[in-house]
């Protein structure tokens, strides 16, 4: 039996199409033009009493409207009141996912709302990452208050699915805005029904957007800071922005807020803005550190990078930071640059402050600023001669004394002008020499006077030298082997010998002797000595030449070092030695295939006959799940350190990696990290949790810190995918 009722359609706008807000929005119009549209409404039984407006139906009832579709046991609507009733087994579909089941509703076809009584559902959505997810609800009465918005009593609310959902937000009253957010009052955060946290009140987001509110509070403990909990806002400022901002309680310091403030206005601009304060009960200081990074590119492609790096005199990264490259630096470093670049030449402007962050010291270095041009080389008109040059004014700020409590400030303007003519000579087809010759010219603002005491200061000079190059390069010797030849895989392997010698004549010594050495232009001094190296190389090509083979380098080992005619003609002394050979050195860098990294560089002492330095990293993955990674540090009579992890994906959503750094000649572990993450795109919760035992060392006193840290996610609630972030303490992985 087929009706053209408009009953139906005011039913159908007013029995709760999305539960609690999560089904398509039913746009506002007039009922008249709705009344246009066809709908069906089917059914065992269907009468009108007699003389009145009610109709009933009962018996498999089923109304189709557009994509929705509404089935019940029995429908009562009384078409002149507007009142309606469902009753058993009411079940509400659409073509987009949404489902919602329920015993009883009631509704008014005209005020457009409703009551749904013992409702349970769910609505198809996404997360972050676009992955599928459905936002499963149940309550005892669920109200209709406009087309978007919903109001629940006794209900909960999850991303899990089953009676007992592994996790689930339980609140007296909820409200909801679909597509939105979810209001609650009186709410109690439970895992496998069992009651975790109460909160009086709360904020949920519901959407795959970007959306306000509270995040997962993160929850950690510490020997040295003890119990620690850190509750997260999330504002979304504008389309391109956004911040999170904490408040991180420490059961033995004290409260410590940060924030966190993004922005991309275009492709062309993002930047990042990072402060914390801490006011610290257990040492009296006041502790803080501000971040800011921003990068932008403007019309004619120049490029600026900026970063403001702040931290407190007690050093806020020794004592708190969880990255070890930021708790073991000896600076802070602020800078500001601005790049462009031609298609042979570029200018660069850079401002740039480093303070130490050593207790002992006091390292200040300034660029105040520094501006570069460089000319590429490239030929002289139609000559043979090719010319490059490079430009540099730079105002430096440094103190000249390293004790915290003195201040010995130097200052100083330098301008550098170095040009340079090569010309490549061929000298046969296999064997290319090219000479090169430049004048430099340094103009220096200070110096420091010779053999003067207390830093005594000289007024302006200049310096001035000339430089020889020589290169001679070749024979190239290399030889191709098929590896596999049904997928056309071949392996180069290039032998490149390389002699050169370098020419500074011993000239205005006077004048050099005045110079305070700050980088490599400053600390040129005579020179003559020749340098030979070889290398070979492994190239790798896979394909065959029409079908645009891929040709990679997986392979470089590479000896070279340096005879100094100037050193074997000094006189023989306790102590000065005659070392005209420099260390030997050796530079291995290797993929051999995508389960192997081995790179290594050391540098042999010929007359000691030790190693002076070695540095090694190996990686091997046998399996995607499975990899190993060892690093080790060697400088003779000073440092060596060793780290190792082990990162083992055991089961689906499972993540577990242990890493270690070992000081070998202290033979102490100066850290030990173990993480276990769980992120299952299938399931409806992950977490990250962390344990880091390490040595802090302020004030010239060590102390021991065990820190636990502890992340919940949960789905399409708060925060996304633990991830990568929470295992990026020592670890490293390849």
């Amino acid at each position: 039996m087929t009706l053209l009722l408009r009953t139906a359609l005011f039913l159908w706008m007013a029995i709760l199409p999305a539960g609690i807000g999560f089904a398509e929005t039913v746009p506002s119009a007039d009922p008249a033009s709705k009344s246009k549209k066809e709908i069906t409404i089917s059914a065992d039984h269907m009468v009108q009493e007699g003389g009145s407006d009610v109709v009933r139906a009962w018996g498999n009832v089923v109304i189709n409207l557009e994509d929705r579709v509404l089935k019940a046991d029995k429908v009562r609507i009384n078409n002149k009141t507007g009142m309606g009733e469902a009753k058993g087994h009411v079940l509400m579909t659409s073509k987009d996912g949404t489902l919602i089941k329920a015993e009883r509703s009631l509704f008014n076809m005209k005020s457009k709302k409703g009551k749904a009584f013992d409702v349970i559902g769910k609505f198809k959505g996404q997360d972050k990452q676009k992955r599928p997810l459905n936002y499963y609800f149940k309550g005892k009465e669920i109200k209709r208050i406009s087309p978007v918005q919903y109001r629940l009593k006794d209900s909960w609310l999850s991303t899990c699915s089953g009676k007992v959902p592994d996790w689930s937000f339980e609140a007296e009253n909820l409200d909801v805005i679909k597509e939105d957010r979810a209001l609650f009052s009186h709410g109690v955060f439970k895992v496998r029904n069992f009651p975790i946290l109460y909160m009086p009140l709360g904020y949920l987001p519901i959407n795959k957007e970007r959306k306000s509110g509270f995040l997962i509070p993160k929850v950690g403990s510490s020997n040295t800071d003890g119990f620690s909990f850190k509750p997260i806002y999330y504002w979304v400022i504008n389309e391109w922005s956004d911040a999170t901002v904490g408040v991180e309680y420490l059961e033995k310091r004290g409260v410590r807020p940060d924030i966190e403030y993004r922005y991309t206005p275009s492709k062309h601009t993002s930047g990042k803005f990072k402060g914390k304060v801490l006011d610290d009960r257990s040492t009296g200081g006041i502790f803080y550190k501000v971040d800011w990074k921003h990068e932008q590119v403007f019309k004619n492609n120049a490029r600026f990078k900026g970063k403001l790096d702040l931290e407190s005199e007690d050093n806020f990264s020794k004592t708190f930071e969880d990255d070890t490259n930021l708790r073991t630096r000896r600076n802070t470093d602020s800078f500001a640059s601005l790049n462009k670049s031609w298609s042979n030449s570029t200018l660069d402007a850079l401002i740039r402050f480093r303070d130490s962050t050593e207790d002992t010291r006091d390292d200040t270095f300034a660029q105040l600023p520094q501006i570069t041009f460089q000319h590429q080389r490239q030929p002289l008109g139609q000559s043979s001669f090719l010319f490059n040059q490079e430009t540099s004014y730079t105002s430096f700020l440094l103190d000249l004394n390293t004790d915290p409590v003195v201040d010995d400030q130097f200052q100083v303007h330098r301008f550098d002008f170095h040009p340079q003519i090569s010309r490549p000579i061929p000298l046969a087809p296999w064997l290319t020499f090219t000479p090169t010759v430049g004048l430099r010219e340094t103009v220096y603002s200070d110096g420091l006077e010779p053999g003067a005491p207390d830093n005594k200061r000289t007024d302006f000079f200049t310096r001035e030298l000339f430089d020889i190059n020589g290169a001679l390069e070749g024979p190239k010797i290399n030889r191709i082997f098929v590896v596999d030849g049904k997928n056309k895989t071949k392996i180069k392997h290039v032998i490149e010998p390389r002699l050169s010698y370098d020419f500074i004549p011993e000239i205005d010594r006077a004048d050099r002797d005045k110079i305070r050495i700050i980088d490599e232009i400053d600390s040129v001094e005579s020179t003559n000595k020749v340098t030979y190296s070889l290398t070979q190389r492994l190239l790798k090509k896979v394909g065959r030449q029409t079908e645009n083979p891929q040709t990679n380098e997986i392979l470089r080992f590479a000896i070279s070092q340096s005879y100094d005619f100037d050193k074997e003609k000094r006189v023989l002394s306790s102590t000065n030695k005659n070392r005209a050979l420099s260390d030997l050195r050796f530079d291995l860098d290797s993929r051999l295939t995508n389960a192997l990294l081995l790179n290594m560089d050391a540098t042999f002492d010929v007359y000691d006959s030790q190693m002076e330095t070695v540095n090694f990293e190996v990686g091997l993955k046998p399996v995607s799940d499975l990899s190993f990674y060892v690093e080790r540090r060697f400088i003779r009579s000073e440092s060596t350190f060793l780290l190792g992890s082990i990162y083992w994906a055991f089961k689906k959503g499972w993540q577990f990696q242990v890493s270690t750094r070992y000081d070998e000649l202290t033979e102490t572990f100066r850290e030990n990290d173990v993480s276990l993450l769980y992120d299952n795109p299938c399931e409806c919760w992950g977490f990250s949790a962390d344990f880091i035992s390490r040595d802090i060392i302020t004030g010239g006193t060590r102390k021991q810190e065990n820190k636990f840290l502890f992340t919940l996610t949960l789905r399409g609630i708060g925060t996304e995918g633990v991830g990568e972030e929470n295992l990026s303490h020592i670890h490293r992985r390849f």
